[in-house]
């Protein structure tokens, strides 16, 4: 058995949460409390004005912005090798993130069951703003919390998983799409990445 924290350990929670994942997005429309959870988001939200000033930072040239803010800020924190694995994870996203949605054709949510805000088109899972945002965001949380110390770890972790969390929550609140949808993506992405990065740069014993 491989020990925990293992580049082969890794490996296999990544595929075991891709194929868990894959199985129920692609045989259901949305999962139990999707419904409620979305409704209880849109609920709380002050509007949607905010959120298309916040989704255009996955188009050009914002989007670029981002890829290079998680390259360099990587190769700053862990090395040329780290920084090496969050760019393919980004070449990867941009190459298979849309095409992918044709595997699963889960649909979007429906305005019978909850408030949808003009029209989204194409099938809802994976999103592809969270998978951008993933790759970028997400891949510079975890390297820092593998590679940094003291205040700067904790300053990435906190202001990255916010923005997380709010990537998320400007993808529900229009009703483009399900909370399932977003989290799902998430641990797919996530779980990946991590993969990738424990097979060149192992945290501290």
């Amino acid at each position: 058995m491989s020990p925990p924290g293992s580049p082969l350990r890794a490996l296999a929670i990544a595929a075991l949460c891709t194929v868990l994942v894959g199985v129920a997005m692609a045989t259901t429309p949305y999962l139990p409390g999707d419904v409620a959870l979305a409704r209880a988001v849109q609920a709380l939200s002050p509007g949607t004005a905010w959120v298309p000033p916040f989704i255009s930072t996955a188009y050009a040239p914002a989007k670029f912005i981002l890829m290079a803010i998680a390259v360099l800020a990587t190769w700053r924190l862990a090395g040329l090798r780290t920084a090496g694995v969050v760019l393919a994870a980004i070449v990867l996203e941009q190459l298979l993130g849309d095409a992918s949605k044709s595997i699963f054709e889960r649909p979007r949510p429906s305005r019978e069951l909850v408030a949808v805000v003009g029209s989204h088109s194409g099938f809802s899972f994976p999103s592809t703003f969270i998978t951008l945002y993933s790759v970028t965001v997400g891949a510079l949380v975890l390297v820092a919390l593998r590679a940094a110390r003291g205040a700067l770890r904790v300053g990435i972790a906190v202001v990255g998983i916010a923005l997380l969390v709010l990537a998320g929550v400007a993808r529900v609140v229009p009703g483009a799409h399900w909370p399932s949808d977003v989290l799902g993506t998430y641990l797919i992405c996530l779980s990946w990445l991590r993969a990738g990065l424990s097979f060149i740069h192992r945290p501290p014993g």
